[in-house]
């Protein structure tokens, strides 16, 4: 974290000298709306994937017990009386 805050710096520093102090604010300003987008959809996007894991984790489950209990069925011989 350390040397990207220090390239931003010496980015909006040599900014400054060369150009002035509008084209520095809108570099720095930029950079900042960008890390903010980004860190927002990050956690939009956790989130749902957060829930879409636990979703699919539901359904594995049903599965998983479905065909266990077509096996036991099977295993037994008592296709007759599931029904």
């Amino acid at each position: 974290m350390l040397p990207t805050l220090l390239e931003v710096a010496v980015v909006g520093g040599l900014m400054f000298r060369k150009f002035g102090a509008w084209h520095s604010v809108t570099v720095l300003l930029t950079i900042f709306l960008y890390l903010a987008f980004t860190i927002f959809i990050t956690k939009w996007r956790s989130s749902i994937e957060k829930d879409m894991n636990a979703l699919e984790n539901q359904a594995s489950g049903k599965i998983y017990d479905s065909l266990l209990n077509y096996e036991t069925i099977k295993y037994f011989n008592n296709e007759m009386h599931k029904g």
